[in-house]
């Protein structure tokens, strides 16, 4: 189950997370702005802003933008980036006191796992106008013909050390075929597709009478990584903190050892997924 104390641990490395993290493909956030209707404006929601990489976006298409996030330190970041062109609060989403029907979207970007399903789904739709749009992103690694036999060695290092039920590992790895076949079987849920999507369990009670017209969306990413830059990406997920030193150390000798037999470095395909639904 989600719980503050994630909030907490992205919040210590934030620095670090705006550091290392990716933006999100601009071709993505066109996507949802013209499937939710959206024009300079528009009011929208952006559920865990983190350190506002897609609030700068959202922010540079003019839309009214209202954020949430339990990090001050995150937030501080993103109202570096975006100055006062966003109403910025402090909290948990599960918590957020604002008026019903006030947004047009609401977005989220590699947070909505986080939200108690209990609550969040709910709490989206309750925010959103009727026939608004959910709009949630995320990156995924996949099996890919050209780069595959390499991500899944990387992918088997963290498999080796990490905890069997840490929720931070995709698993396993999915080709773009299972992938899309999955969306279209849970396609009346979008709870249920951002569960086959991201491992976690965010499935919530009466998600289908709640919206509709599930879309999947994607852009595909290149990404070229030493062992250096994935290990600081590591050190900003939450699985890093759950690992005691030992079992780090451990880990990191043998990323080392697989990088080196790859070359030293790590050429991978990702998949950037954009997930809309219509508040019914």
């Amino acid at each position: 189950m989600p719980s503050a104390r994630h909030g907490e641990v992205f919040d210590a490395v934030a620095e670090a997370y705006d550091r290392v993290r990716p933006s999100y493909p601009t071709t993505l956030v066109d996507a949802a702005c013209t499937i939710g209707g959206l024009s300079e404006g528009s009011p929208v929601l952006e559920v865990g802003c983190g350190t506002g990489k897609l609030t700068e976006a959202l922010v540079e298409r003019r839309l009214a933008v209202d954020a949430v996030d339990p990090g001050p330190n995150m937030i501080a970041f993103a109202a570096r980036r975006t100055g006062d062109a966003v109403r910025f609060h402090v909290g948990r989403f599960e918590e957020l006191e604002l008026p019903s029907a006030s947004f047009d979207a609401v977005f989220s970007a590699t947070a909505f796992h986080w939200i108690d399903p209990a609550v969040g789904w709910t709490n989206a739709h309750r925010l959103l106008r009727p026939g608004g749009t959910l709009a949630l992103l995320m990156f995924i690694t996949y099996l890919d013909e050209e780069t595959g036999a390499n991500d899944e060695a990387v992918h088997q290092v963290f498999e080796r050390h990490m905890p069997v039920h840490d929720d931070w590992i995709d698993r396993p790895l999915r080709d773009l075929a299972t992938l899309h076949a999955g969306v279209q079987e849970r396609c009346d849920d979008i709870s249920a597709v951002w569960t086959w999507l991201g491992h976690h369990d965010v499935t919530g009670p009466g998600v289908p009478s709640l919206f509709e017209d599930v879309t999947l969306t994607t852009a595909l990413e290149r990404r070229e990584q030493t062992a250096d830059q994935l290990w600081a990406f590591f050190e900003t997920t939450s699985g890093y903190p759950r690992i005691d030193t030992a079992t780090r150390d451990a880990l990191r000798n043998d990323l080392d050892d697989t990088f080196d037999r790859l070359g030293g470095t790590l050429r991978s395909n990702e998949l950037c997924v954009l997930v809309t639904s219509r508040a019914v």
